[in-house]
This record gives structure tokens, C-alpha cells and sequence, in this order.
């Protein structure tokens, strides 16, 4: 059969992929198949891609291409001067303004494939991010890359101490803190959940009755930018905040993440910090319960957000190559792109 042909005459959309993971957590790399990005400004491209584009993510991420916990990135050309790549993040439910776990992985990316020049023992890489600039360092030694370690934006913790009323659960304490995007943080065993036994999809539905809850009931505000605040998932713990490097991240549409979560671990860090039970420079091993992909994290330093009182956190962790594809969309497919519920 020749493909090319076939493609040329039967098909209305290819698009090729490099697929990596991150601790178990995918990452599919748009690598082409995506018309021109419209936009002065990474937010303005995202837009774009949102309002234009989002048959091209549905058909990435939903099936019968990919699944409900599906990630993928979209490099675009960078509106900062500093910045070597720029990323759009893609989930389930749309377009995530930070994701650490692919931010790893396209560092490592960017290294192998040309994007900057590969310097010994670490590689600098400047990645805007839909939040801001993001600084990541690639291990490179021999001519291979390593491990990455990322500085995040600055993260800073919104709201402490809170309470909310949830059905079937009942009463659920639990804090908000941003590491390049909102999360709500809380103790699993509210629930009356374990953190590394309990079903993956319990843990979920838990989750999003706190995430929706919390979304209808508390404002988000970013001292920068609007398009920020919106709450994107939950991140869990298990017992005292702080007592136990177990953790796992539901977000976006119930999506589980196989990694610690670069973000959530950052706006983590932000917290444990802002409550006195971490010092600068302390490193922590975050654990995702299910999976047991590490990341390490610290605070490096305090900084200024506007008026608000932020830490930049390092995050480090490891990505892998998993392949290449080719998806392709015939013109008489009738089911282009879909979950089952």
C-alpha cells in the first residue's frame, strides 16, 4: 500500500508525534501537523489554538488516538527575547497554563534535537510558559542528556485553612497554592481514602467533588494575569500536610497524574514553606503514590510578585523517549475523536 498516496487522497488531517513520559506521565509532542499559531503572545496563541484549533487537540488526546489521561505539548515560536522554546500545554479538558512534568521532558527534547547548543556537565534551556519564563537545566555529558532540573515562575500560596462542606464527604480542610497554576491541596483521608491502596478512580471522583466545589466557591486571583486564576486540579497528601512524601495529582477533567506533578509540587513547596515546615534550600522527595515516580524539590530563594510575598522552587526529575507516530484523520471517519463515560 503506499501510504503517502493513501494519506494525500483520504485524509484531511496528519499529524506526527514524539512521545515521551515523564515518571510514567505522557507527554505527546506535536511535533507537525498544526497550521500556523496566531498571536502576539503566548496567552493570544493559546487562545488561538482554543477557539480555532481544538479539533487537532481532541485528536491527540481523546480516543481512539489517546485517552482520558492523555498529555501533550505544542511548541510554538517565543514572543520573550530570552526565551530558546515555548509551549502549549494540552489535557482532557483543554490547555493548562504550566505543566512541570512536560516541561522536563521537552527540555530534554529541545537538547536532543537542535533547539539550543548542547553545553557540559548541564545545558541551560529558557522555556515561556503560558505563566511566564521558566529556566531548565539538561544533563548532558558523552553526547547524552540526563536528568532535568527546572526553576519555576514564582509560586506563592493564595488562601490557608479553609473549610468546605461537600456531599457525601462531609466537612474537607484544605489550602490553595500556585506553582505556575492553581491547585486546591488537602489530606486524602477525608475522604476515608488511602492515598497508594484506594482505586485510582475513587480518588478522582473524590477530587473533582473538592475541585468543583472549591471553583464555584472561591475567587482565584493572580497578581499579574487574569487568565491565570482558574483552578486546575487537587493535589493529595496523606495525613499532616508536610509528614509524608506520598502525593498524587487529579486535574483538569479527572485526569491522574503518573507523575509527582512539576506544578503541584511546586505550589507544594510554596506552601510547606509559608507554614513554617520547610526551610530554604531543604530538599524534598515527592513520591506519586501509585506509580512511585520521584521528583526532588526546594525552595531557592524569596522573591516579590507585584506586592505578593513568592519563592521560586526547583524542581528535578527524569524523562524517557516511549516513540513516534503518525495519526491521521480520514475524511469519512465518523468518530474523529471521543471518551466513553
Amino acid at each position: 500500500m503506499n501510504y503517502q498516496r493513501f494519506n494525500e487522497e483520504n485524509c484531511s488531517l496528519i499529524v506526527k508525534t514524539m512521545e515521551m513520559h515523564t515518571g510514567g506521565e505522557p507527554v505527546r509532542i506535536a511535533v507537525s501537523g498544526f497550521p500556523d499559531i496566531i498571536g502576539n503572545t503566548i496567552l493570544d496563541k493559546r487562545r488561538y489554538v482554543k477557539e480555532n484549533l481544538d479539533h487537532i487537540r481532541k485528536l491527540l488526546m481523546q480516543e481512539p488516538r489517546g485517552h482520558r489521561d492523555m498529555y501533550g505539548v505544542i511548541p510554538v515560536t517565543p514572543d520573550l527575547q530570552d526565551a530558546d522554546i515555548a509551549l502549549l500545554f494540552m489535557h482532557n479538558a483543554g490547555y493548562g497554563v504550566m505543566c512541570g512534568h512536560v516541561t522536563i521532558a521537552m527540555s530534554r527534547y529541545a537538547v536532543d534535537n537542535g533547539m539550543v547548543e548542547p553545553v557540559s556537565p548541564e545545558t541551560q534551556v529558557k522555556v515561556q510558559c503560558p505563566c511566564g519564563l521558566v529556566t531548565a537545566h539538561v544533563q548532558y555529558e558523552d553526547g547524552k542528556s540526563g536528568a532535568v532540573r527546572f526553576e519555576s515562575v514564582p509560586c506563592f500560596v493564595f488562601a490557608t485553612d479553609l473549610t468546605i462542606t461537600l456531599d457525601g464527604y462531609g466537612e474537607i480542610h484544605y489550602d490553595i497554592s500556585f506553582g505556575g497554576i492553581f491547585y486546591a491541596y488537602t489530606d486524602i483521608t477525608q475522604f476515608g481514602l488511602d492515598i497508594r491502596t484506594s482505586p485510582a478512580a475513587d480518588i478522582a471522583t473524590a477530587a473533582m467533588v473538592l475541585k468543583r466545589a472549591v471553583a464555584a466557591a472561591v475567587t482565584l486571583s493572580h497578581p499579574e494575569e487574569n487568565e491565570l486564576a482558574y483552578l486546575c486540579g487537587v493535589n493529595l497528601y496523606s495525613g499532616p500536610i508536610g509528614s509524608s512524601t506520598d502525593t498524587l495529582t487529579i486535574l483538569a477533567d479527572g485526569q491522574v497524574d503518573r507523575s509527582p506533578c512539576g506544578s503541584g509540587s511546586s505550589g507544594l513547596l510554596a506552601l510547606l514553606y509559608h507554614k513554617g515546615l520547610i526551610d530554604e534550600g531543604e530538599v524534598r522527595s515527592l513520591v506519586n503514590s501509585k506509580t512511585q515516580s520521584v521528583f526532588s524539590a526546594k525552595v531557592i530563594k524569596e522573591v516579590k510578585l507585584v506586592d505578593t510575598e513568592a519563592v521560586i522552587i526547583e524542581v528535578s526529575g527524569r524523562a524517557h523517549y516511549a516513540g513516534e507516530s503518525t495519526f491521521m484523520l480520514e475524511q469519512d471517519d465518523p468518530k474523529p475523536s471521543f471518551y466513553i463515560k
